[in-house]
């Protein structure tokens, strides 16, 4: 479904608008809605990196905290155990 919307932009950015979406080959609507997805998808992108970023830290403050851990040997035990 497509649903028009109007907006209000400066004279300046929709001639710069204009003559991107012309360079693009593409009509306005269509450069927007490119332009638009673009932005939501690099905004996600900047979040993940955020939730990555985070989970980092913890795993280093972890590792300070409680010292090196080696997974295959934590493993191993667990599994000799049951």
């Amino acid at each position: 479904m497509v649903i028009k919307v109007n907006i209000s932009m400066p004279e300046k950015v929709l001639k710069e608008l204009d003559k991107a979406a012309n360079e693009a080959n593409t009509s306005r609507s269509a450069f927007l809605t490119e332009a638009v997805k673009h932005y939501l998808e690099e905004k996600e992108e900047g979040k993940e990196r955020e939730r990555r970023l985070k989970a980092a830290k913890t795993i280093d403050r972890l590792r300070e905290e409680f010292g090196p851990w080696g997974g295959t040997a934590e493993v191993l035990k667990w599994r000799d155990r049951h």
